[in-house]
């Protein structure tokens, strides 16, 4: 969208729009303000053109009252729809602001992949059971966010776009094979069809789950219709063939969802979800939420919880933390209840009672208990809490007396929030860092954290203290391991962190599966890399040095998993300057 057209500046009643977020087939989307109080909107403007179509701004406003009625943690969630500036038909939504699931580096660990899918997962049950169907699931259309608790939360967006741009199109040009969705993500049967069905975002997520665990999409670049058409039986390679750290339990139920025939997928996203959960208990972290965050140590006062179905006829009184409007911890040293079972609560504080539901969403372990210095239990999230339990639980957290911020940790979290995501960043390292001195500046960091873990701290300040060791987690799985810190090398172009992973033993029979991941992302890469590796050798044999060493470098920015063709790259640095570089010990 070019600056005449922007709608940057205008206003959407007491809104205005501040900045374009992003235009897609259906609208264009704007990050929108509500001056007097600073609050931060989503405001999807359908195409003027499109909106000249009376079936489409019909479709575009009965799709979007659809939406709202979805009421879910999972589900960007949809507040108001009616014309906006110049007139146009406009969707007032909830701002999320976080991470596209299309920007993160993949592939992600299963039992990471396993969390996410089951999140994306809740919120397609919630949807479909108001039904809502999204038909084009994608990585663009979940953001991972984080809650009140500062837990990782995956958010669909953009239910009903594919309906509102089928009114665009007559029944011949449907007919004639017209895309609605992303062809990659899309269903077989969307190709001949614009009736919704649930399994349709099944297969949706199907592929998507097989993305994150594998990199790679199962069908290449996606398939055409034509050849869904004439391949009816075509499947992919399992996940576990392409990654053998990938359970072949987890891989058979992403092959389960993108089953080419509706009938041989999972009927419901609920069945799906059970399908990841049965797989996750069987995976050596078993747990709700990408990060495992520690309960709060601190009980609310005056707040009595009684929770059925904990083995007993009637509803057992129980401690509880983490007492929020979306759900709370209940500490339980018996075996817990099944994740995702619901349960019955009953909440009093002050002589007021209410009755309500909860799902379980995470375990706390025994392990995890004594690692924490925490209570053993589980996490349970309100089921669509009422005002009168928000107001409740609002009232018993009132009067719960705080310890002041630990100054000496607050300028530590600042320190950390301002260097990014970049793990090598995070740590303090240069990216040509080797392995040991990554493993010493890991346990220094997790010495760091755990100096002020036996402090008395601030929720907050405790929850932002979890999300460090977190990090620190995190950072260490990413380099600490050399197929894994290839993987995030890759992406980054980081030529001497791979050669460093090569150097710590990493074969090509380990690194091929990734490679032919990252390739296959990228199509016309590998041919055009092969290129100037001919090229490369062809100067080394003119003694072309310099000239033979652009060619590999850039060989290895387009191919940077190709390990015989790091071999010659460093050797050829080596030959170069063999005094002037400290250079990784790869043999050639």
């Amino acid at each position: 969208m070019d600056e005449v057209n922007s709608l940057v500046g205008q206003r959407h009643g007491p809104l205005i729009l501040e900045r374009l977020l992003g235009l897609g087939a259906v609208g264009a989307v704007y990050l929108a303000m509500h001056p007097p109080t600073g609050a931060r909107f989503t405001v999807k403007v359908l195409h003027p053109p499109l909106a000249a179509n009376a079936n489409v701004r019909t479709r575009f406003y009965v799709e979007a009252q659809a939406a709202s009625r979805v009421l879910h943690r999972n589900v960007a969630r949809v507040l108001d729809a009616r014309p906006g500036p110049g007139g146009l038909p406009s969707i007032l939504m909830e701002y999320v602001e976080g991470e596209p699931l299309s920007c993160m580096p993949l592939p992600l660990s299963p039992v990471d992949a396993t969390a996410l899918l089951i999140q994306v997962l809740e919120g397609l049950e919630a949807a479909h059971a108001r039904g809502v169907v999204h038909c084009d699931l994608k990585p663009d259309n979940v953001v991972i966010t984080r809650d009140k608790q500062g837990q990782r939360l995956a958010k669909v967006l953009d239910f009903g776009m594919a309906s509102v741009l089928s009114a665009c199109f007559s029944q011949e040009e449907m007919a004639a094979g017209v895309s609605l969705g992303s062809p990659a993500y899309m269903a077989p049967e969307q190709w001949e069809t614009s009736a919704a069905d649930t399994r349709m975002d099944v297969y949706a997520l199907g592929v998507i789950g097989y993305r994150l665990l594998t990199g790679r999409l199962p069908f290449g670049r996606g398939r055409m219709g034509e050849v869904l058409l004439k391949q009816q039986e075509l499947r992919p390679p399992a996940p576990h063939a392409l990654d053998a750290r990938i359970p072949p339990v987890l891989s058979m139920v992403m092959m389960q969802a993108i089953a080419r025939r509706p009938e041989e997928r999972f009927p419901s996203a609920r069945d799906f979800q059970l399908a990841l959960i049965t797989a996750q208990r069987r995976m050596s972290r078993p747990t709700m939420t990408l990060e495992a965050v520690a309960p709060s140590t601190q009980e609310p006062m005056g707040l009595q919880v009684r929770v059925g179905n904990l083995g007993s006829l009637e509803p057992l009184p129980v401690r509880v933390s983490d007492v929020t409007s979306e759900g709370l911890f209940v500490i339980f040293d018996g075996p817990p209840p099944p994740l995702a079972a619901r349960l019955p609560l009953e909440l009093s504080f002050q002589g007021r009672s209410l009755v309500c539901v909860g799902d379980v969403v995470r375990h706390v372990s025994q392990d995890e208990a004594v690692a924490w210095g925490v209570s053993a239990g589980f996490f349970v999230h309100f089921a669509e809490p009422s005002e009168m339990l928000t107001a409740l639980v609002a009232q018993s957290s009132a009067g719960a007396a705080e310890p002041p911020p630990d100054p000496e940790l607050a300028q530590l979290l600042s320190r950390t929030a301002a260097v990014g995501q970049d793990p090598y960043t995070f740590l303090g390292l240069p990216n040509t860092a080797s392995f040991d001195e990554i493993r010493q500046r890991c346990e220094a960091a997790v010495n760091r954290v755990a100096h002020f873990w036996g402090r008395t701290l601030p929720r907050s300040q405790r929850r932002e203290l979890e999300l460090l060791r977190a990090r620190v987690d995190a950072a260490r799985r990413t380099l600490g391991d050399p197929l894994t810190r290839a993987g995030f090398d890759a992406s980054r172009g980081n030529t001497f962190g791979i050669a460093r992973c090569i150097a710590a033993g990493l074969s090509e029979q380990q690194v091929e599966p990734m490679r032919r991941a990252f390739l296959c992302a990228r199509p016309g890469s590998e041919a055009q890399a092969q290129a100037l590796f001919v090229q490369a050798r062809s100067l080394e044999a003119q003694e072309a040095l310099k000239a033979a060493l652009q060619c590999y470098t850039q060989a290895l920015t387009l191919d940077p998993l190709n390990i015989p063709g790091h071999r010659y790259y460093w050797a050829l640095q080596r030959r170069m300057r063999p005094m002037t570089m400290s250079l990784p010990a790869i043999q050639r």
